[in-house]
């Protein structure tokens, strides 16, 4: 009969071990104690010169002389302690027996605590080597700051006297809190990799890693806000570090709000403008990543450009509302419009030197006339079930709100690493509206990947980031966008471009959910995070991430002939799924890419008194509006569509001068470069006036000039 017994129970070989140690440490201690006696005893007796009154020795030996008994000292203490003339020898007797014999006992106890603690022992690794990360391993992963033999306070002091030199600030995704003998220290991932945080709803993922990044983080920023939460929180303290504050909500009717158009980031008239155009028109006809047939895709594809490109070649109303109600005009019908694009001249002077199919010169845009003749050329149920497809795609900017706040464009996406100031921008959406405009953010999101990873530059031999400031994605609620093909293929590759994403979501299996089972996205994020899961699957997987350890666990055979005892070693999830389900609500899970699990407890930005203060800042009430038709632009950009934008009043402490003269050198310059015809035409720009009463919101008051 075997009786199956728990790993590591009493009188194992673990305590057995203790035993031997304990034996060994008492007998080591003896052994000193007698020895450390005898020679304070024979010191003694040297000091009085072997006098007769202190009785016979235990032996004589030849060289050595008279040989006392080891604690003769005490006995002779005991006799003549109150002799003046011996005192001074009875100190001196007294310090040489008991500070050795206080040291010995010291390190006896000390190697008892520490074969107790299994710190002697050799671990075996024949099932699993999983353990929990310590502080040196955190160290090494400069997941926390090195520690200081100087105080804080004392180190602010000699750096103020240049006696040391200031630490470098390193800006990082905040993961959570790491204490050790009482001190707290914030783990980040200041690494150039991605952050994968996955938990579940009302489990500390805001307060705990968005806010606490978004009030520390010098560098732009891109927010996907739900609830406009991370507005109010957190932009109050980025306008305090001087950085440009946007926000987009497109359902939003609020004045004051910044605006997007995204037709406004195409190229035009350089070799840019039919990949742009491309870019906006695959984000368009997949308004939730669950992929559409290739006839309409190609169908649909083709004639949304030319529909797209003669919008902006007209310049009546060049946005996706204009696109919509070009296709819904009720004063002609599809055909008709079919044929005006096709007719129309998108090139009045000839200056483009387009050529038709038979390479004859022609002012209308060669990608829309063949686009509207192809569709022209398709049966009229195919035609009308394209156009209608088209119209329903666009169905989100026939809301006025929209339409508005995507008429123009108040910032550009290379402004995002590119501005003179670090830009945080802020796209809120509310929870009523968000399937209506998950096809305006994925839209946005795919811009903005495809137009900050066009170039990257290098210099011996290395590659290196072309922009002016790194930008963080935190997406909150990532897998409600859908699927991202581009965003997947392109996670891989935008850490060298000086882009780091934190993506959040509820569990994985929203992941797996938008992206299939063989997903790529957990693959590319280097560091995740995992609070207690609520799915029993998730549980299995953080089991399987924590790994195994190897363990000893008593087995009692019993039989006729008698029992024994062995101890097997046998393999166990150094974290079981019930034991994940199980975290309490101030623990969090941390998995590095090379480094053991980490255990480490949640942080809560309003727990600690520096987060807590500066997230009461309160949160700018108009948002900022970038100038860009003003600002030098590169070659392949000076004929971009105008986009129209006002700029509020801004703080002379927070606006740089120097920049602002140069813009305003290059307006002059492009101004007195233009015709005369352009230069007479009526122009609107804003004229700021600030009011400041009682602390209130600046408001500006709009004039027109003819110039």
């Amino acid at each position: 009969m075997a009786e199956q017994r728990p790993y590591r129970v009493p009188g194992s070989a673990v305590e057995a071990r203790l035993g031997q140690v304990k034996c060994v440490a008492v007998l080591s201690f003896g052994c000193a104690f007698v020895a450390i006696n005898w020679v304070t005893t024979q010191h003694a007796a040297t000091v009085l010169h072997d006098a007769p009154w202190l009785g016979a020795p235990l032996l004589r030996l030849p060289r050595l002389g008279p040989v006392y008994v080891p604690w003769s000292w005490v006995v002779w203490w005991a006799h003549w302690h109150d002799a003046l003339a011996l005192q001074p020898l009875w100190t001196l007797c007294t310090h040489e027996s008991l500070y050795p014999t206080a040291v010995v006992a010291a390190l006896a106890t000390g190697a008892i605590g520490l074969t107790r603690r299994g710190w002697f022992e050799n671990s075996s690794d024949l099932h699993g080597s999983a353990r929990w990360a310590t502080t040196r391993d955190l160290r090494g992963a400069r997941l926390i700051d090195a520690r200081s033999l100087l105080p804080s306070s004392l180190r602010k002091i000699a750096v103020g006297w240049r006696l040391l030199r200031p630490r470098r600030r390193r800006a990082g995704v905040y993961l959570g809190v790491w204490r050790q003998f009482g001190r707290r220290s914030h783990i980040r991932d200041c690494s150039p990799s991605h952050v994968l945080v996955f938990a579940p709803t009302r489990s500390g993922k805001g307060v705990g890693v968005v806010v606490p990044t978004l009030l520390a983080w010098p560098h732009s920023v891109l927010v996907h806000d739900l609830k406009g939460e991370n507005w109010q929180l957190t932009a109050g303290s980025r306008k305090r570090m001087g950085q440009a504050c946007l926000r987009f909500e497109p359902a939003s009717p609020e004045p004051g709000l910044a605006r997007f158009n995204p037709l406004a980031e195409v190229r035009l008239r350089t070799p840019h403008e039919i990949r742009d155009t491309h870019n906006i028109v695959r984000m368009i006809l997949d308004p939730y990543g669950k992929g559409l047939p290739d006839h309409w895709e190609r169908a649909g594809g083709a004639a949304l450009t030319g529909f797209i490109l003669h919008q902006l070649y007209e310049g009546r109303d060049p946005t996706l509302a204009g696109v919509d109600a070009l296709l819904s005009d009720p004063e002609r019908t599809s055909d008709q419009t079919l044929e005006y694009i096709m007719r129309a001249e998108h090139d009045p002077s000839a200056s483009r030197g387009w050529r038709d199919s038979r390479r004859n010169p022609t002012r209308t845009h060669p990608v829309a006339a063949r686009a509207m003749r192809s569709l022209l050329n398709k049966a009229e149920k195919e035609r009308s079930a394209v156009i209608s497809e088209i119209t329903e795609f666009l169905a989100p900017y026939r809301d006025p709100v929209v339409a508005a706040n995507t008429a123009a464009s108040d910032f550009r996406i290379v402004d995002l690493m590119n501005h003179v100031r670090p830009v945080s921008l802020y796209i809120v959406v509310a929870l009523a509206d968000q399937e209506m405009l998950t096809p305006l953010i994925r839209l946005m999101l795919s811009q903005i990947l495809h137009r900050l990873t066009e170039r990257l530059e290098y210099r011996d031999g290395r590659a290196i980031i072309c922009h002016r400031r790194r930008l963080l994605l935190m997406l909150d609620e990532f897998a409600t966008l859908g699927r991202l093909d581009m965003f997947a293929r392109s996670l891989s590759l935008i850490a060298g471009y000086g882009i780091k994403a934190c993506l959040i979501t509820q569990d994985l299996t929203q992941i797996h959910e938008a992206y299939g089972q063989y997903e790529s996205i957990t693959s590319n994020c280097h560091t995740r995070l995992a609070f207690a899961p609520n799915k029993i699957e998730t549980a299995r997987l953080l089991s399987q991430m924590t790994g195994e350890s190897t363990v000893r666990h008593s087995h009692r055979t019993v039989s006729s002939s008698g029992a024994s005892v062995s101890e097997p070693e046998v393999a166990r999830p150094l974290l079981t799924p019930d034991e994940a389900m199980r975290l309490g609500d101030n623990d969090a899970l941390i998995f590095v890419n090379g480094r053991p699990a980490i255990r480490a407890n949640k942080l809560r930005h309003y727990a600690g008194p520096a987060f807590r203060l500066i997230a009461k800042l309160r949160a700018p009430s108009i948002s900022d509006r970038l100038i860009t038709e003003s600002e030098p632009k590169p070659d392949d950009e000076q004929q971009r569509v105008p986009i129209i934008a006002s700029e509020k009043a801004v703080e002379p402490a927070t606006e740089p001068s120097k920049p602002a003269t140069t813009v305003a050198r290059g307006a002059t310059k492009r101004q007195h470069s233009e015709p005369a015809s352009a230069q007479l035409s009526f122009l609107r720009f804003p004229v700021e006036k600030a009011k400041d009463s009682h602390n209130s919101a600046r408001e500006t008051d709009a004039k027109e000039r003819l110039l």
